[in-house]
């Protein structure tokens, strides 16, 4: 097959949109399948001649997120040039809106995917007014596409209410050969850090930004660290809310910032549990890859991550109504606990064990024959 991927984010940028469609050129590749890739430019060079990277700019008062610049022109010449048999949307910002209408307008088979909860977006940049017709928006865009891929049931439920039609489930997998519990650099990032054997580490790996709620978070922890004195917090990330937290947080935080691969799964590793409090995760691949990692989860029970973390099993759940009290109760009680971290470690790890990314890319390959009335 020849598939068109078009996206507004991909690697270098570090979100669990660019992982996930990392992961789907990686198999499809592998399957033997052409993938173009439209994607902005980040200043790195394309990996491929009919791939196209758009020029793009950050939006000022927030580095991490880069929009590429209409109009779009080259964009359908380059689509028109590659002649794929479908085109799969994974964004539906300025560019994404072009190329669907393109697509459309040429009759050529496409799809689209749903990976952000826009409704808590506005909310969080307090712009909520414009929730009715971001809304009808993202419902005229997908609507008009032949299948929209979702990252959990909760999501599914939540679309379809909203008037969604033709939602496929596409879960989100990980590498537990990569993120595991025994990773060599645990105990030297460890030491590197301060952090003593007694100390219980709280990580956090995420954007840090006002949609990932975390102030709650941050208050949260802050009421943690005054009652628990052995406990240590790690942020990997960074982000408009990073300075906030560090004022609050003081020195028993400690901020690494991005960090990739082997670098990334040490991190994970260094910790005793996760904390994370987004409202925002159609999935939460950072979810998946603590649970990976050895890593019980506190979160908030909020979309996919809600479906993700079996409460009780491989950690524990707040209401997204409940006050950072809770959480902190929440986190309190598994870092008084060894014996009932541990036991939710081992089922967080045996959970991710089954999520395989490869069987999942399967199955949305499988999609696409079906859509282009392939045998699979």
């Amino acid at each position: 097959m020849r598939i068109t991927l078009v996206t507004e984010t991909y690697f270098p940028q570090v979100n669990g949109v660019s992982r996930t469609l990392g992961q789907l050129v990686r198999h499809m590749t592998e399957a033997g399948d052409t993938v173009q890739l439209i994607h902005p430019d980040y200043g790195e060079a394309p990996k491929n001649s009919h791939d196209l990277l758009v020029w793009s700019k950050a939006i000022p008062f927030y580095k991490e997120v880069v929009m590429p610049i209409p109009p779009f022109g080259h964009v359908h010449q380059a689509i028109k040039d590659f002649s794929p048999d479908l085109v799969h949307i994974a964004t539906e910002a300025t560019m994404g809106l072009s190329a669907l209408r393109y697509v459309r307008k040429r009759q050529i088979p496409v799809v689209s995917s749903f990976h952000t909860n826009f409704d808590q977006y506005t909310r969080s940049y307090k712009v909520g007014f414009l929730n009715s017709s971001v809304w009808r928006y993202l419902r005229w865009f997908h609507n008009r596409t032949l299948e929209t891929y979702v990252p959990s049931l909760a999501t599914i439920a939540e679309l379809e209410a909203r008037g969604f039609e033709r939602l496929v489930l596409w879960q989100r997998g990980v590498h537990a050969d990569v993120f595991r519990p025994d990773r060599p650099g645990r105990e030297s990032l460890r030491a590197q850090y301060g952090f003593k054997p007694e100390d219980v580490v709280i990580g956090h790996i995420s954007r840090l930004a006002p949609e990932k709620n975390v102030g709650l978070l941050g208050e949260a922890l802050k009421q943690v660290a005054s009652q628990r004195p052995n406990v240590k917090i790690l942020f990997v990330g960074d982000g408009p809310s990073r300075a906030s937290l560090e004022r609050s947080l003081g020195k028993v935080a400690v901020f690494a910032g991005y960090r990739s691969g082997d670098d990334l799964a040490d991190h994970y590793s260094a910790c005793d549990l996760f904390a994370f409090s987004s409202l925002t995760e159609t999935f939460g691949n950072v979810v998946l890859e603590a649970m990976a990692s050895g890593l019980p989860v506190v979160a908030v029970r909020a979309g996919g991550v809600g479906d993700t973390v079996q409460a009780g099993r491989t950690g524990l759940l707040v209401e997204p109504t409940d006050h950072a009290s809770k959480l902190a109760e929440a986190l309190i009680a598994l870092v008084d606990d060894s014996n009932l971290r541990q036991a939710m470690a081992k089922n967080a790890r045996e959970y991710a064990l089954g999520q395989s990314w490869d069987t999942i890319m399967a199955g949305l390959r499988n999609r696409y024959r079906s859509v282009l009335g392939l045998e699979r």
